[in-house]
């Protein structure tokens, strides 16, 4: 993590570096309250400084008001270094904006434990922010559901029918797939939808906006993949004609997509239901924008792809089925993106489940599945579904 060092000592600046970067701290340092006052209002800033109340120019309290009366893009965590030792001034300095104040001459592996604080107070409000950012966007992608369920798909899109008792419950068969695809995509105003067999053909476009999203049927152990691909003009289309307004760069063309995939996996899945056939939808419909050259699919040879043709534009939808088994693994096994097979611990054992069905393992639902399993004497297995490589490849590429 980085920190910023304002002292107007060279010798302390000095001994602040070297035990900085000892500690695996990156430095930055600089001699007075204006020049620290320029590096904190730049592109990257850092979130720690260590701010040294005597200076030239501007001092560390008047360095704390301005950085605190100012819009930055990221609130600094300020630690004030002072001989100062009276009362009042160590409340004036806080007041005008520091988080701690250690006093000089001061012991280096106090100041060691305060750095600690301070760097999980800025992790905590970074992951803060992130968060927020999420439910902003989870927000606007809630909002235009909401704008394209006008007019809502119905759940008997194409008779169930008998299903082979030696036939996966699961398996759609290409008339299926090509009446579930078309009517829900016309029920969102798309227009009519002419479908065809992709087969070998080579996809259309040479850059697109690929949305996925997966279904997991429980009563037959398999995963469901679903994909849309479309270019960036034939989305800007379709988002102008579904929800009657002018495109605008304030409509994300990769919401948009995974919403519309979002309505057609739920005409699948009312299919799946009629069947019957228990399924889940664990994660949140993702879209990407790629160039075909360099990101490639990771669609297996099983896959099967349709290409609809749509108000005078070629979308590309892919169904991907395989094999699902569930594993049961240790605590230490787990691992990110696993979706959990039955609620944990099992039902029978204990009241309260720490996990419902369906939860998609992170870093936090691994540690408390762990400490869950250090705390008890029972060991059970946690029951999961492994990610597809889809799956994989949605969510990595979409964090960077």
């Amino acid at each position: 993590m980085k920190i910023l060092v304002a002292d107007d000592d060279r010798i302390a600046r000095k001994v602040l570096r070297a035990f900085l970067e000892d500690a695996s701290y990156e430095v930055v340092v600089v001699e007075d309250g204006k020049q620290a006052i320029t590096i904190l209002e730049g592109d990257d800033a850092p979130p720690i400084v260590i701010l040294d109340w005597v200076m030239p120019g501007m001092s560390g309290p008047e360095v704390c008001a301005k950085v605190r009366g100012s819009r930055l893009k990221f609130r600094p965590y300020v630690l004030m270094l002072s001989a100062k030792t009276d009362k009042t001034e160590v409340v004036a300095g806080l007041d005008a904006g520091a988080d701690d104040f250690l006093s000089k001459p001061f012991n280096l592996a106090e100041l060691l434990a305060r750095l600690r604080v301070a760097q999980r107070m800025v992790e905590y409000e970074v992951d803060l922010r992130r968060k927020i950012v999420e439910l902003e966007a989870l927000e606007q992608r809630h909002r235009l559901l909401g704008d394209l369920l006008t007019t809502p798909v119905s759940a008997e899109l194409v008779p169930a029918g008998p299903v082979e008792p030696s036939k996966p419950l699961t398996t759609f068969t290409t008339d299926q797939l090509v009446v579930l695809a078309s009517i829900a995509l016309e029920q969102l105003g798309f227009g009519e939808v002419r479908v065809t067999e992709a087969a070998e053909t080579p996809v259309p476009f040479r850059v697109a906006y690929c949305a996925w999203v997966a279904l997991i049927a429980i009563d037959d152990e398999r995963w469901i993949d679903l994909v849309l691909e479309a270019e960036p003009a034939a989305i800007a289309d379709l988002m102008e004609k579904t929800l009657h307004r002018r495109n605008n760069t304030n409509l994300p063309k990769q919401a948009f997509l995974a919403e519309a995939l979002t309505i057609v996996s739920s005409a699948l899945r009312s299919e799946l239901r009629q069947r019957p056939c228990d399924t889940l939808m664990p994660y949140l419909s993702r879209a990407l924008y790629s160039e075909q050259h360099r990101l490639k699919l990771p669609l297996p040879d099983n896959s099967r792809p349709l290409l609809l043709e749509v108000a005078g534009h070629t979308l590309r939808f892919t169904v991907v089925e395989q094999p699902s088994p569930i594993r049961r693994r240790i605590s230490h096994q787990l691992r990110l993106l696993e979706v959990l097979a039955e609620a944990y611990p099992p039902p029978k054992t204990h009241d309260v489940a720490l996990l419902s069905r369906g939860a998609v393992l992170n870093e936090r639902y691994i540690e408390k599945l762990t400490s869950f399993a250090e705390a008890t004497a029972d060991q059970f297995p946690v029951p999961v579904y492994a990610p597809s490589p889809l799956a994989l490849h949605f969510h990595r590429e979409g964090s960077g």
